[in-house]
C-alpha cells in the first residue's frame, strides 16, 4: 500500500500511456479496414468504366466470344486496346491485394480463367505478358493450369 501511495502518479501515467496505445491500435485497424473497403469501391468504379466500353463500342463484344476465329479475322487494334485495359485493371487489383490494400475477391480466379480461355483475350495476353511483372504473369497463368487440372 505504501508503494501505491508513493507511485500513484507514475502508475496513472503508465495506465494512460498504455490506454493511448490500445486506442491507437484500435483506430488504426478500423482505418485500415475502411481504406480496404474504399479501395474496393474505387476498383469497382474503374471496373465499371472499362466494361462500359462494350456498350459504347458494340464491335468489342467479340472479345467475349468463345468462337472468335482469329485466323479468319485477327484481333483488331480496338480489341487489343480494350483487353490491354482489362489486363492493366487486373494487374492493379492484383497489386492492391498483394499489398494488403484490399481483400482477395471471391470468384476472381474463375473470372480470370473464363476470360482468358476466350480466343481474343488469350491472344492479346500472349502479346502483352512479356511487359507484365513476373509475379503477375505467374498469378494469371496459375489459373490457366488450375483449369487444366480440374
Amino acid at each position: 500500500m505504501s508503494w501505491f501511495a508513493d507511485n500513484w502518479f507514475t502508475a496513472l501515467q503508465t495506465l494512460a500511456i498504455v490506454s493511448g496505445f490500445a486506442f491507437t491500435c484500435i483506430t488504426l485497424r478500423r482505418d485500415a479496414r475502411s481504406r480496404r473497403v474504399g479501395n474496393l469501391f474505387q476498383l469497382t468504379a474503374h471496373h465499371h468504366d472499362v466494361w462500359a466500353e462494350l456498350f459504347k463500342q458494340p464491335e468489342l463484344r467479340r472479345v467475349l466470344s468463345a468462337r472468335a476465329d482469329l485466323d479468319r479475322e485477327p484481333v483488331t487494334d480496338n480489341e487489343a486496346l480494350f483487353v490491354g485495359f482489362l489486363i492493366l485493371h487486373l494487374s492493379t487489383a492484383h497489386q492492391a491485394i498483394k499489398q494488403g490494400l484490399m481483400d482477395p475477391l471471391d470468384g476472381l480466379g474463375a473470372d480470370i480463367r473464363t476470360f482468358f480461355a476466350r480466343p481474343v483475350p488469350r491472344a492479346v495476353w500472349q502479346n502483352l505478358r512479356q511487359f507484365q511483372d513476373a509475379g503477375f504473369v505467374a498469378y494469371v497463368e496459375g489459373y490457366f493450369h488450375e483449369r487444366a487440372e480440374n
